[in-house]
């Protein structure tokens, strides 16, 4: 009586499983069979369930088909069926498809693997290389290769586009297309649009480090739809390098992209031109601006810079052949008017200042004749100090300028008029 005791229990115990494996199989299959009719409650519902059964929740076609549900609801355009798993859908489709993957291996140790780390990755191509793998289904494995992880790869990148571009939350922008590259990437196929986007997203979110290594895998495969995006990939590096506080590689990514796209390398050149002046090496950046010159000879702005760059090297001379070549291009660039203006005043204090210093009080007729040397400086300076003001009537700077040359030169009326204006914008 006890042996059959025992025999009965064995045989109750062994039909509660079979009912029950097979119960929780039925809801992955449920599942299948709500999605193909469009019921995307009914299809999460049963494959919830599915994932809360011991025989079914590390069954690679549970995920398989939960990846499918998960998704379908995350794409939804319906708000109450999309509404069913809030904002993570797409993760949770992207979770599922990658456990498929690994579920599907017929080898335990190969189930282990995790497909969110670098390592796991390595492992999983390096075990579909072998020629002996052995998979639960391969037409499983390769409709989520093939089909379902390029069509979420897509899903991020509209999320991600339109968190770049309508809720300028970049940080969750990168986040979308860093999905949609895992996803692309177990797809076979590899998106370098993706990457560039990423790489967007990164430095808007001033992730710079990311930016960094996206830029770097850009710039090896040669992205770029021309010559003038490839630069601007370039550039981007270089404020990355600067930002992290790597000068020696914004340097070198710098000039790398000079020399690789020469004939539109004009922004490269303007980024190195502002480091060396930023750092007080003038010598560099006097070749640079001059570069940039040559690549633009028609924009006065440079030859205002080269020759403000000159006068700090010295050269004042020199500067202002580069401020009359900016006149003669734009008559009316305020810069360069001033710029001449005070060439001409700086020229007459230093010779005053020099008369004073090297001069003898008693030697009258020198220092007289020194003096009327400077005033003459004096007087090739107001014509453009002049014009200055008139381009800027209201820059204090110019006004205090112009009142002490005409002070100088004993014109008080035109002097007490500047005085008057300067109290006016002072007061």
């Amino acid at each position: 009586m006890k042996k059959f005791s025992l025999i009965l229990a064995l045989i109750i115990t062994a039909a509660s499983f079979t009912y029950g494996q097979g119960k929780c199989r039925r809801h992955v299959l449920n599942c299948w069979s709500y999605m193909k009719d469009g019921f995307y409650d009914d299809a999460k519902s049963s494959i919830d369930k599915a994932m809360d059964c011991a025989d079914t929740k590390d069954w690679y076609k549970t995920h398989w088909y939960k990846g499918q549900a998960y998704h379908a609801i995350g794409v939804s355009e319906r708000p109450k069926i999309k509404a069913l798993c809030g904002d993570n859908c797409l993760d949770e489709a992207l979770d599922a498809y990658l456990k498929a993957l690994t579920l599907n291996f017929v080898d335990p140790e190969l189930k282990k693997i995790d497909l969110n780390d670098e390592t796991g990755l390595l492992l999983f191509y390096s075990a579909l290389s072998k020629k002996d793998l052995k998979l639960e289904d391969n037409d499983a494995m390769m409709d989520i290769m093939m089909n379902r992880l390029p069509a979420l790869a897509n899903a991020f990148i509209n999320n991600g586009v339109d968190d770049f571009q309508n809720t300028k939350n970049y940080k969750r922008s990168l986040e979308n297309f860093e999905k949609a590259i895992l996803a692309s990437t177990l797809g076979m196929q590899v998106d370098t649009q993706i990457i560039y986007f990423a790489s967007l997203a990164a430095f808007r979110a001033e992730d710079f480090e990311a930016t960094i290594q996206y830029n770097e895998a850009l710039m090896q495969m040669n992205y770029g739809a021309d010559e003038t995006e490839k630069v601007g990939i370039y550039q981007t590096q270089a404020q990355c390098y600067a930002q992290v506080g790597d000068t020696a590689k914004m340097i070198e990514t710098l000039q790398k992209g000079i020399e690789k796209y020469p004939a539109t390398s004009f922004n490269l050149i303007i980024e190195t031109f502002n480091y060396y002046v930023g750092t007080g090496q003038n010598e560099e950046a006097h070749d640079y601006i001059s570069m940039a010159i040559e690549k633009n000879p028609n924009d006065p702005q440079f030859y205002v810079i080269k020759g403000t760059l000159l006068e700090q090297m010295g050269r004042r001379v020199d500067a202002s052949k580069e401020y009359e070549k900016a006149l003669e291009l734009d008559e009316d660039n305020a810069d360069a008017v001033y710029s001449m203006g005070a060439f001409y005043y700086n020229q007459a204090a230093d010779t005053i200042a020099w008369a004073n210093d090297n001069i003898p009080p008693t030697e009258f007729q020198a220092y007289d004749a020194v003096k009327d040397a400077a005033d003459e400086l004096f007087k090739k300076a107001i014509p453009f100090l002049e014009k200055s003001y008139a381009l800027n009537p209201k820059d204090i700077n110019i006004l205090q300028t112009l009142r002490t040359v005409y002070y100088r030169l004993g014109e008080m009326e035109k002097h007490d008029q500047i005085k008057l204006e300067l109290d006016a914008l002072t007061e």
